[in-house]
């Protein structure tokens, strides 16, 4: 993989822009006839909408009654270290990323750098803050043909880690946080959404990518990941979930419109009873954003949902919901600290069945009811974890699973970039300000 002297890029590519302005055109048609449907229709498409559409899912978790309240996540911009982005109406008509670097395998292809060719961090983005151009989420309860995620006027930073094959070594998304931390006070980043699991056998507190999160944690950055999928027999959250310091989130599935409808499913991580999913929040058959032609699209057609969305399960999508929740706390407060907001989520959820702390941490979010408790005097939170120190090997934190650039297994310790690697000592600027 060659090296680029500055990642950071602002959307201004004539190939995205092309691409864009012809989603746009056709969006415009789509916005204007749903704008006329009438109320009978409307009531019946939303009667008619599945529990896992974001018009359900916001609903779920108190978001539509914190965009009542004028609070729509403005102002905050999320981090989304991902497989970057498709240049689709939705993100880019309706001007949700504000800026995008490409850390991944894929950035020294011309037709590649920032797209998303997996599928993944589309959907993610979708859920986070995907808009349909024109909408406005004062009036979206009267159109649930509209789409709108959790933070509608939050904005979207990409950060592309991985190929088309969803692959990142551990070293890219290392970076990625990095690059997010650097350029944070520039671009009002103030949540970190990772929804990954490294697959590494390291304790938390020597793990290299633990201790780029806590500095991220401490830098004022929320970090918000997956806990994993691996079911409930496994007894472990994934790294970096196992940190105790970041948000780990475990999926829920609506099994009704009551707010307190909620099941666990079977293949969510469970902790050890230590360390467990601090919050739980939908997760299961969650329809947001498709990235057309991508490798997700195109090899589960089972997926697709219209023309537009796509269908998909995980802590993954669990963890993009809980981002949306942060932004919406965060435009409303902005003053509120990482701990703060933690402390926040999880003293105010609802039960899950089964009523285990292990499967759903303390519960599924209620982010309005967390705002409505953020209006009290806060004591200061403060987290007094062990800290990481990222003294552990690297071939440990990297996995079972090896990336391949240019034919050439990355291994040991050594970088993405061919580079050798010194341990936390590379954590921080080098490789954001000179590569």
């Amino acid at each position: 993989m060659k090296g680029r002297k500055d990642m950071q890029q602002r959307i201004g590519r004539r190939t995205v822009l092309t691409f864009a302005t012809m989603l746009l055109a056709l969006s415009a048609v789509t916005t204007t006839q749903a704008a006329a449907a009438s109320h009978e229709q409307t009531s019946t498409i939303a009667a008619s909408q599945p529990l896992g559409s974001m018009y359900d899912v916001v609903d779920q978790i108190g978001a539509r009654a914190m965009w009542d309240q004028g609070y729509t996540g403005q102002g905050v911009n999320v981090a989304l270290i991902d497989t970057g982005f498709a240049p689709i109406a939705d993100l880019l008509g309706s001007g949700k990323v504000v800026a995008a670097a490409d850390l991944s395998a894929e950035s020294g292809v011309k037709e590649a750098t920032f797209i998303d060719n997996y599928g993944h961090g589309t959907h993610m983005a979708g859920i986070i803050a995907g808009r349909t151009p024109g909408a406005d989420p004062a009036l979206a309860a009267k159109h649930p043909e509209w789409f709108l995620g959790v933070a509608p006027d939050a904005g979207i930073v990409s950060v592309k880690v991985a190929d088309n094959t969803g692959g990142a070594d551990i070293t890219q998304v290392i970076a990625g946080v990095d690059w997010a931390v650097d350029h944070a006070k520039d671009l009002n980043i103030r949540v970190i959404n990772l929804s990954y699991a490294s697959g590494s056998s390291l304790p938390y507190n020597t793990d290299p990518l633990t201790f780029s999160l806590e500095r991220a944690w401490k830098a004022g950055i929320v970090v918000v990941v997956a806990a994993g999928n691996d079911g409930r027999d496994s007894h472990v959250l994934s790294s970096p979930a196992i940190d105790p310091y970041v948000i780990a989130v475990a999926a829920a599935e609506a099994t009704g419109t009551d707010e307190h409808a909620f099941k666990i499913p079977a293949w969510a991580s469970s902790g050890d009873g230590v360390r467990n999913p601090d919050i739980a929040a939908p997760g299961a058959h969650i329809i947001s954003l498709r990235a057309p032609l991508s490798r997700i699209d195109v090899e589960h057609p089972e997926g697709l949902v219209g023309d537009e969305y796509f269908k998909g399960s995980g802590t993954s999508q669990a963890a993009a919901v809980t981002s949306g929740a942060v932004a919406l706390l965060l435009s409303a407060n902005p003053k509120l600290t990482p701990d703060q907001v933690k402390f926040l989520l999880k003293q105010n959820t609802v039960d899950a069945t089964p009523r285990r702390p292990m499967f759903s941490g303390s519960g599924v979010i209620q982010v309005d009811k967390a705002f409505e408790a953020s209006q009290h005097k806060l004591p200061k939170r403060v987290q007094t974890w062990p800290a990481s120190d990222g003294s552990g090997p690297l071939e440990s934190a990297r996995g079972p699973v090896h990336l391949v650039v240019n034919g050439v297994v990355i291994v040991g310790d050594v970088t993405a970039l061919g580079t050798r690697w010194t341990g936390p000592d590379w954590t921080g600027t080098r490789w954001t300000d000179t590569t």
